[in-house]
């Protein structure tokens, strides 16, 4: 029996109904009514190969049990067991689907990962944030009806696995709070309905409404963790939105109604059940519209299955199926042969972890492999030459080949767009908090790769030296919030030590620095100098940066009073084309940075390179419960 606690149903055994009773459970109940099977994952981010133990590839069930799960081999052969034979089987995602971490998808434009939702038949999907991190044309003209953004077999349009060139998804995307701030409009539609099958040959609708989490657009520092940075567009309460689209399909004769969300909650470590819930979904669940019988949720790349009580008090499933392929959520309605609506008390709802005790389906296997060694051979491609080393580590000033490198990169970046052109660019060689940018050494030497020679750039290590999907934004800050974040560069600690955690500056800018004065009084602005001039404190300058850093993510809060921004590329992408375009690189002297005392300001690196994650490739580490 499943028991309450706290206003919440806080379990949902395999196989029971919201209610919990014998006579619901009971299949011969059943009879008479259609049943509808809506199976769903979420934040499969693009994870098409088995997630290694400590990157998800572990889930904890019942009685702490540890399964490996993971990989659209095995979820596609989940999926076919658990559809098999079903008249109204429905599959569709909560978001986040692409803008996949892994090399192999990340590197070949998330188009692999769309390839491989096709095979497995996914019928729709809400959008996420991170859907959103190459804007809403992305998502709508390329990933959705594959027309090419930007330059075809370079930066996408690459040949899948059937020898055809991509042609976009077979499904489509739905979120009713992402707006176009200018002109108000959705950017995709509110909504979808889905006909089902019913006796004598009658059909009903169930429709699904979407929500996208509040703050999708990531402009906004405050509203949580996102890598969008979409300051064009602009996102919608939950729960209002909700509620106006359910009304909307009451009135179109829509009687069976579900919310498909990319936001969702933490409720345990159970994959099938759930206790302590704490999360947006679960005021959402407690707020929204009694028509709406079940809510599936993303986001939070989290586990749960439960029954909490709407407005009325009546049970309905408030789901999660984790993230990179791990669950696979079944939701069973069953719906009134004369009205269409759902009967509450005959829902079931079950969470099913793709382990690897059934058969790989060899299909969606094959479509993993054919990519993975795509992305081997476009690692190999030769980019550019160079002249010498580009590495993280940095002299005694805390200044580095690489994070001068990277600086001068973003303000060319922004100059190759129709606006927003930086004067200066800030990036974080070894942040205070936050992931780091520079993720890996760009040496003279040839490395591992047999394609590879002394003084060779190629794709791979070029991709593998920067970026983790974060878009390259300029901005417009007052030469004292400049000084601000400069002198943040060191921050006194709750145990009273000092942390430092330098910025690599673009060429024209340079600075000097005194570690004798007390933190906060070690940068005096006539030190500072930008293209030649003393740095202006009641003047606005226009500054390059990752978003995370003007976001305050990496520890210079200061940088978080911008205005006016620019987005321009993805780290990953816009660096590859510099890097290209460039043809030679040499390391700039450094000197941009200085100690005016005979002490350094870095007796040593915070980090060795091969202290540094192992998965270089892949994006920022998301822990349980965390919003992403």
């Amino acid at each position: 029996m499943l028991a309450a606690a706290g206003g919440l149903v806080t379990g949902a055994a395999v196989g029971r109904s919201a209610f919990a009773t014998p006579a619901a459970a009971d299949p011969a109940s059943r009879k008479g009514y259609v049943d509808v099977q809506v199976v769903s994952i979420t934040d499969l981010h693009g994870y098409l190969q088995p997630p290694a133990p400590t990157d998800g590839g572990l889930i904890t069930g019942a009685g702490g049990v540890t399964l490996q799960v993971g990989g659209v081999g095995y979820l596609a052969a989940q999926l076919k067991r658990l559809r098999e034979g079903r008249v109204n089987s429905i599959f569709c995602s909560a978001g986040d689907n692409f803008s996949g971490w892994p090399y192999y998808v990340d590197s070949q434009n998330n188009e692999p990962t769309i390839e491989a939702l096709n095979a497995m038949g996914l019928q729709f999907s809400s959008v996420g944030n991170h859907e959103l991190d190459k804007g809403p044309e992305f998502l709508i003209k390329h990933m959705e009806h594959g027309v090419p953004y930007p330059a075809v077999g370079i930066d996408d349009s690459f040949i899948d696995s059937t020898g055809a060139r991509f042609h976009g998804a077979d499904f489509r995307y739905y979120s009713g709070n992402v707006l176009y701030k200018d002109s108000g409009k959705a950017i995709v539609p509110p909504y979808n309905v889905e006909w089902v099958t019913a006796p004598n040959g009658r059909r009903w609708p169930i429709g699904f409404i979407h929500l996208t989490v509040f703050g999708a657009e990531g402009a906004d520092p405050t509203l949580g963790f996102n890598c969008s940075f979409q300051p064009t567009l602009t996102t919608m309460d939950e729960i209002e939105t909700a509620n106006r689209y359910a009304a909307e399909l009451k009135r179109r004769n829509v009687n069976a109604l579900a919310i498909v969300m990319h936001e969702g909650g933490y409720a345990g470590t159970d994959y099938n059940s759930g206790t302590s819930p704490t999360g947006p979904c679960f005021d959402i669940a407690h707020a929204v519209s009694p028509d709406i019988g079940a809510i599936i949720t993303g986001h939070w790349h989290c586990r749960f299955n439960m029954m909490v009580p709407d407005p009325n008090g009546l049970p309905r499933p408030v789901v999660e199926a984790g993230y990179y392929g791990q669950v696979i959520n079944e939701i069973q309605l069953a719906l009134d042969p004369d009205t269409g609506e759902i009967v509450r008390e005959l829902t079931l709802s079950t969470n099913h972890a793709v382990t690897h005790d059934l058969p790989v389906d060899e299909e969606l296997q094959d479509i993993a492999d054919y990519w993975t060694g795509q992305s081997d051979k476009l690692y190999a491609t030769a980019l550019a030459r160079q002249t010498g080393d580009f590495t993280r580590i940095p002299n005694p000033d805390g200044e580095s080949t690489l994070g001068n490198l990277v600086a001068d990169f973003m303000v060319w970046d922004t100059l190759q767009s129709k606006q927003g052109h930086a004067e200066l660019a800030l990036c974080p060689a070894h942040p205070i908090v936050g992931a780091a940018a520079l993720r890996g050494d760009l040496p003279y030497a040839k490395g591992t790769n047999p394609m590879d020679e002394d003084g060779l750039i190629l794709f791979g290590e070029a991709w593998t030296a920067y970026g983790y999907d974060s878009p390259v934004v300029s901005v417009s800050i007052t030469g004292d919030t400049l000084h601000q974040a400069l002198e943040q560069q060191w921050q006194t600690q709750p145990d009273g030590s000092v942390k430092y955690g330098p910025l690599a500056v673009s060429a024209g800018v340079s600075y000097r620095y005194d570690t004798s004065k007390p933190v906060g009084q070690r940068v005096a602005p006539s030190d500072v100098t930008i293209n030649g001039k003393p740095l202006d404190l009641g003047r606005r300058y226009r500054v390059a940066a990752n978003s995370y850093t003007i976001e305050g993510r990496d520890g210079f809060p200061a940088l978080m009073a911008f205005t006016d921004p620019v987005r321009h590329s993805l780290d990953h992408e816009g660096f590859i084309r510099y890097v290209r375009e460039r043809r030679v690189l040499s390391p700039a002297p450094l000197g941009r940075a200085g100690s005016l005392t005979a002490v350094p300001a870095f007796a040593g690196p915070p980090y060795l390179p091969d202290q540094l994650p192992s998965d270089a490739l892949s994006g920022p580490a998301i822990a349980p419960g965390q919003r992403c």
